[in-house]
């Protein structure tokens, strides 16, 4: 089925152009509006300059990705400030809630801090990693707000209250990536995956059902804790609903897993990903996504493979594979390159549906690499020995692409 698609590759923004990098972008449509205002789409990206989470863009099309907004930040996602020098951020997704016609913003709260010795010069990083904040406890939350198109930005968001629902699981954060895939049922509730975690450095996934009350989010009841003891446990869980199942992919430091539900919350235990000739598929370290178009259901996924051409991880290129949802494994011999490699890591992604003919992979781009003989002094030089990093080169330029799938004949 895979070989009657089309695909085409182009691009939203010219970071390698304009000295900008663009990573992990999310997506949703917005369907044409009670008062005649056309189909549109937004976009959301992290413009990185020194840190991996920040900051947050937004763009709109409404021309199916002819033509693309100035990308802009919210001024209505606050940020919070914390004791030393430390900021608490929102890192949200777009999600189109037919139920209330709302576009709401859905994710969790991360944390920066300003490390670079030099005063006056920003030089943010991941507060976990600086040793000025290891004293302090920071735990992301599940946050939300959403779209007023009166202001044509975001309200502030606000805290989803979890407590409840893991009252005596001995959880005590609870967070939605903003990159996690999420379902409304036909009830209006919405279904959202979420990462779990009590502290010991391991996460664990799971699925929350929350209902729309007002301009809040109520947490109805949650589901099954999955659990992964390798390595950081279980991470960035996205979520379909194909043929009467609901399907869980997830994210390992060793590999890729999947799991299975009749109901979207009670979920079987987790099994790694392979190929349908039992081969582990070797996807490790980073999301899979998936994408429902013309009646099949792919996976969209990094893996080992000769064509990273030694991307950090290997996470170039895009790879699409239909997937066989009883067995729960992807058929080898549907696997297509979606987006090349390009010498970026391409690890962090989203996909869409645009309508029933067409669909969208869109990924951001990150220059990275482990550089043999690379030393202190040259241009773009990091030092690998620094905690765990991979690589001692990094360049904070890439493109926005956009990948369009469209059925032929």
């Amino acid at each position: 089925m895979s070989a009657s698609l089309s695909i085409a590759v182009e691009t939203i923004f010219h970071g390698r152009r304009r000295n900008e990098c663009w990573f992990e972008p999310s997506a949703a449509r917005v369907p044409a509006g009670r008062g005649g205002t056309a189909p549109a789409v937004m976009v959301t990206a992290s413009q990185l300059n020194g840190c991996d989470i920040g900051p947050h863009h937004y763009t709109w099309t409404r021309d199916r990705g002819r033509r693309w907004s100035n990308p802009a930040q919210s001024q209505g996602l606050q940020v919070n400030p914390l004791p030393q020098d430390i900021f608490e951020k929102p890192w949200v997704s777009p999600f189109y809630h037919r139920a209330s016609d709302t576009l709401l913003l859905l994710g969790r709260t991360c944390f920066t801090q300003d490390t670079l010795p030099r005063s006056g010069i920003k030089g943010e990083s991941h507060a976990i990693w600086s040793p000025r904040a290891r004293g302090l406890e920071l735990r992301p939350d599940l946050i939300a707000s959403w779209w007023d198109p009166e202001r044509e930005d975001a309200v502030p968001w606000q805290r989803v209250a979890w407590q409840d629902a893991y009252a005596g699981a001995g959880i005590d954060r609870v967070y939605s990536s903003d990159v996690s895939q999420r379902l409304e049922l036909e009830d209006g509730s919405i279904l959202c995956p979420v990462t779990v975690g009590n502290g010991d450095g391991r996460g664990r996934a799971g699925v929350l059902r929350m209902v729309r009350e007002g301009e809040r989010l109520r947490v109805v009841e949650r589901g099954t804790i999955l659990v992964c003891d390798q390595e950081r446990g279980l991470h960035e869980p996205s979520l379909v609903r194909y043929d009467g199942r609901f399907l869980l992919t997830l994210r390992n430091d060793l590999r890729g897993y999947v799991a299975s539900s009749r109901d979207g919350l009670s979920f079987a235990a987790p099994v790694p990903w392979t190929f349908d000739d039992g081969e582990e598929l070797g996807s490790y370290n980073t999301q899979q996504h998936w994408l429902c178009f013309g009646g099949v259901l792919y996976l969209v996924y990094t893996r080992r493979s000769p064509l990273s051409g030694g991307v950090v991880r290997h996470r170039a290129p895009l790879f699409l594979g239909e997937v066989d949802p009883e067995r729960l494994c992807v058929r080898r011999d549907t696997e297509r390159v979606v987006i090349p490699a390009n010498g970026a890591r391409m690890g962090n992604f989203c996909t869409l549906n645009l309508d029933d003919d067409e669909a969208w992979v869109i990924t951001g781009e990150w220059l990275q690499a482990l550089v043999e003989g690379y030393r202190e002094g040259m241009p773009f030089y990091a030092d690998a020995a620094r905690g765990t990093s991979p690589y001692n080169r990094i360049q904070y330029v890439g493109n926005l692409l956009l990948a369009r799938l469209r059925r032929d004949g």
